[in-house]
């Protein structure tokens, strides 16, 4: 495996999102009222649409979209693949592929999905490449090799077809990335910054920007940007954005070629509010 970028510390390490503790710069756009839908919007389906997901988030481009499933029967896109996923959660009898599910999809260009699937909980996660319905490749253990406990396996585009999965190392206070190529081999595990704590992770892709990355924890939510070259952009810790108030979502969005959004909702007297920053590539405030 070739590793591009800053190397991991240890054998069998890889970092996963982590959230660092700190106030955030003042908002720059932020609603006053708590609106009906936004980017992290929940959807509930029709109780009469038995194929339809229990829940979903809705997500901008570059963000993965996350559905909580009852049974691995009810996501359409995972029904050619149901014998490979059951075996996976249930064993050659299928007998534990019960659900609940967590899914999270991220669209792939020329036509290509990318899929990671887990329990509730975020146990026995499984990674898949489909195009239409054929399996690409799978990664049944996507992240081997790393010191336990990882949380918050968050999936997200890489160039050229390929896909990436960010989590949090908890004992090392890293988070963490690994990347596929689009023919399946492994090109890089990196680490990519160093927050305290991270109870949430957010991550937007965009081509030419890389990746933004963002954990929230307590005390405040950390922002890292990783640009295509897999360089970190904002130093060991990252930087503070967003609000410094509880937050119940957070997702990662791009307005143009040079500008970034994390929108956040948060709770608040009266009713949770949903609350929209904007920086640039440098994480200036806009």
């Amino acid at each position: 495996m070739t590793v591009r970028g800053p190397a991991l510390a240890l054998l069998g390490v890889l970092p996963v999102m982590a959230c660092s503790r700190a106030s955030s710069p003042g908002v720059v756009e932020a609603s006053t009222e708590a609106p009906q839908t936004s980017a992290t919007a929940s959807v509930r389906s029709p109780v009469d649409a038995p194929a339809a997901p229990a829940h979903e988030d809705l997500a901008p481009p570059g963000a993965a979209k996350r559905t909580t499933l009852a049974a691995l029967e009810r996501a359409p896109l995972l029904r050619p693949q149901l014998a490979r996923l059951r075996q996976h959660f249930g064993g050659d009898g299928g007998q534990d592929a019960r659900g609940p599910f967590l899914m999270q999809t991220v669209q792939l260009a020329t036509g290509r999905d990318g899929v990671l699937v887990s329990r509730a909980d975020e146990r026995d996660p499984i990674v898949l490449a489909l195009d239409r319905d054929q399996l690409v490749f799978a990664k049944d253990h996507p992240l081997a090799g790393i010191a336990p406990p990882v949380v918050h396996a968050t999936l997200a585009p890489a160039p050229e077809r390929g896909l990436a999965v960010f989590a949090y190392v908890e004992s090392m206070h890293i988070l963490a990335a690994r990347m596929w190529a689009d023919d399946a081999n492994p090109y890089a595990d990196l680490e990519v910054f160093h927050p305290d704590a991270c109870d949430m992770l957010a991550v937007g892709y965009e081509a030419g920007v890389g990746w933004i990355v963002a954990c929230t924890s307590k005390a405040g939510t950390r922002a890292q940007r990783l640009r295509d070259d897999l360089t970190s952009g904002w130093g060991r810790e990252g930087i503070a954005v967003g609000t410094a108030g509880p937050v119940t979502q957070s997702e990662i969005g791009f307005d143009g070629p040079a500008v970034w959004t994390l929108t956040q909702r948060a709770r608040a007297v009266g009713g949770d509010r949903t609350l929209t920053f904007r920086y640039d590539v440098a994480g200036q405030p806009l």
